[in-house]
C-alpha cells in the first residue's frame, strides 16, 4: 500500500502525486471549520472537484485554489449541501474581468445530473456557458474514462441515484463515498484505496437510515483494505474524540477527521 500523509499546505501539488484537499468536510448546518461537502483531486494537469456544496468557490480560494483551474467536476447526488455552488461556479466562469475560458468543462455525475443542470441554467440564465462548452454526463456503475483518469462509480444507498467514485491512478487509488448507506457496495468501491474519503454523520449509537457511522466506515475500510481513512461529512454536534476512537476500535490504519483544508497525498 503507498505511503499517505496529511499537510496543510496549499503550495501546488508535485505533478508526480496524487494530492486530495478536503474543501468543505462538514455538512449542511453551518459549523466553523466544516463547510459543505467539496473535495479536491490533483494529479498531473488535472483538476477535479468532487461536489459543490454552498461557499465552495470561497473555500477554495482559502485553500489557495484558482477555480479556474477546474476541468471537471463530479457530483455523487443531488441534495442542497453537494450541489449548490455549481451555478455559483459556472456564473464565475463567465463574469471574470479580463479573461476568458475556452475549455470546456465536464460535470459528471449521478441520473438526472443533466434535468437538474438544465433547470438550474433556466432561473440562472447568466450561468449559460458564454465563451466555453457544457460536457454534461450521466454516469452508470462501472468505470469510465474521463478527463484523463479512469473513474469507477458505485451505488451508495443514501438516494436512489446517489453513487460514490473511485479514482485510479498509476500513484494510488482514491475514494470518496459520497453519503452512503450500502455497506458492502462501499466495500466493492473502496477495495485497496490509497485513500478513502468516507462520510461518517453520526456517533456509533446514533439511529440513521441513510449515512454512516464510525463502525460502518471503519469495517468498510478494514474488509476493503484501505491504506487511509479520512472521515468527512461529520455534524456539528458529534463528539469528534469519540468517533475517532469508534473508528480507530475497527480500523487498524491511519484515521483522520478531515476538516476544511486537510491535504491528502499518495
Amino acid at each position: 500500500m503507498m505511503s499517505t500523509e496529511i499537510s496543510r499546505d496549499s503550495a501546488p501539488a508535485d505533478s508526480e502525486k496524487l494530492v486530495v484537499t478536503v474543501i468543505g468536510a462538514g455538512t449542511i448546518l453551518p459549523t466553523t471549520g466544516r463547510s459543505p461537502s467539496s473535495h479536491l483531486l490533483r494529479y498531473g494537469s488535472q483538476c477535479a472537484i468532487f461536489d459543490l456544496g454552498p461557499g465552495s468557490l470561497n473555500r477554495l480560494a482559502l485553500a489557495g485554489v484558482d477555480y479556474r483551474e477546474i476541468s471537471t467536476v463530479f457530483i455523487s447526488h443531488l441534495h442542497p449541501d453537494h450541489v449548490l455552488d455549481i451555478v455559483t461556479l459556472l456564473h464565475a466562469l463567465n463574469a471574470t474581468p479580463g479573461w476568458v475560458r475556452r475549455e470546456p468543462l465536464i460535470i459528471a455525475g449521478c441520473y438526472g445530473l443533466k434535468a437538474f443542470i438544465e433547470q438550474l441554467l433556466q432561473i440562472f440564465r447568466d450561468a449559460m456557458p458564454e465563451t466555453y462548452t457544457l460536457d454534461i454526463r450521466e454516469l452508470t456503475v462501472g468505470r469510465h474514462e474521463i478527463a484523463n483518469l479512469t473513474v469507477e462509480t458505485g451505488l451508495t444507498g443514501h438516494t436512489s441515484n446517489s453513487i460514490a467514485f473511485r479514482i485510479e491512478t498509476p500513484v494510488g487509488i482514491f475514494v470518496y463515498s459520497g453519503d452512503a448507506i450500502d455497506k458492502t457496495a462501499m466495500e466493492h468501491t473502496a477495495r485497496q484505496a490509497d485513500i478513502f474519503l468516507c462520510e461518517c454523520s453520526f456517533e456509533d449509537d446514533t439511529l440513521t437510515e441513510d449515512h454512516l457511522t464510525p463502525k460502518d466506515a471503519a469495517t468498510i475500510a478494514s474488509v476493503a483494505g484501505v491504506g487511509q481513512l479520512v472521515l468527512i461529512h461529520t455534524y456539528p454536534h458529534v463528539d469528534l474524540a469519540r468517533i475517532h476512537t469508534q473508528a480507530t476500535a475497527r480500523f487498524s490504519g491511519p484515521v483522520t477527521i478531515a476538516t476544511d483544508g486537510t491535504r491528502i497525498q499518495c
